[in-house]
């Protein structure tokens, strides 16, 4: 196992306790966005390059994983991964609902990628799914940056909360920050990426970061969880996106339980050509974080979490589920790419939902 770089180790030893600990933590629900999966980078890499590959929009049936060839060589470490879902029959469009899996009773929606290496990545949708008729995944070795905090694959327990010191000395709203899972069946993967509860038995799976600083991140693994058996975060300062909602709407947006906000940032842009980065906040609590990115339901606490949906050249929406504690406010930062792919501001996500 490689070497642990943590400040705090906080063991939980019930559910009680754990839950305790993350309602006082908060709770940074978001968006699995330009995939909760982008690594270091904030500098560019071409798009037609051998250091770029994209699916591009295609079909993954209900129940099945696909493998698909990047051919990028290289150690997977170093890669970004961005991927997006599109709702063809319903009123989603382009979204990241169920980022991760989500299960509800017997029936399990959403999608997620698994079993990343030098040339292949695998991506699953869930059995029941109606939000991923088609998906589309990216894959690139962005170009490393020295405003970046690159992190190892650190041991993390059951339960057990890390603190991590990155040091960067930046605001934390500027920063973004990438979570990527290792286990010996599922290898590099974002499977439960922010939290999937499966039921009363089996508990929540995964694991989400949350309380990001000027100079730590927190990531905690759910007690239940057999999924995760190493973390890695990455944490990347780069060039201001060209909408920031926290700019245009000085500050961050209330988003009232069971409703959507839609923020409209006007930069006639195609869609697929841009990266969204959404985060939650909760104050006192989890701060900036993403817990229960994409949506989750859990069987005796109701629907939790936050969504983005129907991504447009124009306007992005960030729907709250009924039920959800921890995202009382959000915020969504886009940046525009043309022949340049730049490192994708995650949410779930997630790269974010």
């Amino acid at each position: 196992m490689k070497d642990r770089r943590m400040l705090m180790r906080v063991p939980v030893l019930t559910v009680t306790i754990l839950m305790a600990l993350l309602l006082l933590a908060g709770t940074y629900t978001v968006i699995a966005n330009s995939s909760p999966s982008a690594r270091l980078a904030p500098n560019s890499a071409s798009a037609g390059s051998s250091t770029f590959w994209s699916s591009g929009w295609v079909t993954v049936s209900e129940g099945t994983a696909r493998t698909f060839t990047h051919n990028l060589g290289g150690n997977p470490d170093d890669y970004a991964v961005e991927l997006w879902f599109k709702d063809t029959d319903g009123n989603l469009g382009i979204n990241r609902y169920g980022y991760g899996g989500l299960i509800s009773g017997t029936q399990r929606y959403g999608a997620y990628w698994q079993r990343l290496t030098a040339n292949t990545i695998q991506v699953v949708r869930q059995a029941d799914d109606n939000a991923a008729d088609e998906i589309r995944i990216n894959v690139w070795i962005p170009p490393t940056s020295t405003t970046a905090y690159a992190g190892q694959w650190l041991d993390i327990d059951p339960g057990e909360t890390i603190t991590i010191n990155h040091n960067l000395a930046i605001t934390a709203t500027d920063l973004v920050v990438s979570l990527w899972f290792s286990n010996t069946s599922l290898g590099i993967h974002q499977y439960a990426y922010g939290g999937l509860s499966v039921n009363p038995l089996t508990g929540t799976l995964g694991a989400f970061w949350h309380n990001l600083t000027t100079n730590t991140i927190q990531v905690t693994r759910f007690l239940s969880d057999t999924v995760v058996e190493q973390v890695r975060v990455d944490v990347v300062y780069g060039a201001p996106p060209d909408y920031d909602s926290l700019v245009a709407l000085s500050g961050w947006q209330n988003i009232v339980t069971g409703t959507t906000f839609v923020f409209s940032h006007n930069l006639s842009w195609d869609p697929d050509m841009m990266m969204v980065h959404g985060e939650c906040r909760d104050p006192g609590g989890l701060g900036i974080h993403q817990q229960f990115a994409g949506g989750n339901h859990h069987w005796a606490n109701g629907w939790q979490g936050t969504n983005i949906q129907n991504v447009t050249s124009n306007t992005v929406a960030v729907f709250r589920q009924a039920d959800d504690p921890n995202c009382p406010l959000a915020r969504i930062r886009i940046s525009k790419r043309s022949l340049k792919i730049y490192l994708p501001l995650v949410m779930r996500d997630y790269s974010s939902p």
